[in-house]
């Protein structure tokens, strides 16, 4: 059973540095785009909600805390071939300078 999970990265500003991921606990490739993601988000102090909320089926999503979308992969059909394709170190970027 999948349950939330949440992962405190900053203090202080915390509700401005904020990221929510929203992936499909299904998809494989997900879990380890989404470790990468956390970690190097979490060196820049910034804090990461993973499925704060249920997650959509065939879905890969980054929002800032304030709703703005970075990436959003929706309706996957397998292989998955967007999400293996996508560049987390260049999304982290992106989460990083929308911060």
């Amino acid at each position: 059973m999948a349950g939330k999970r949440k992962s405190a990265g900053g203090e202080g500003k915390a509700s401005k540095k904020a990221a929510k991921v929203e992936k499909d606990e299904k998809v494989e490739k997900s879990s380890s785009s989404t470790a990468k993601l956390e970690k190097l988000l979490k060196e820049a102090k910034i804090s990461v909600e993973i499925n704060p909320e249920k997650p959509r089926k065939g879905c890969f999503e980054v929002r800032l805390g304030n709703g703005d979308k970075i990436v959003s992969l929706l309706d996957m059909p397998r292989p998955f071939t967007k999400l293996k394709a996508l560049d987390i170190d260049e999304v982290a970027e992106k989460v990083k300078a929308a911060v």
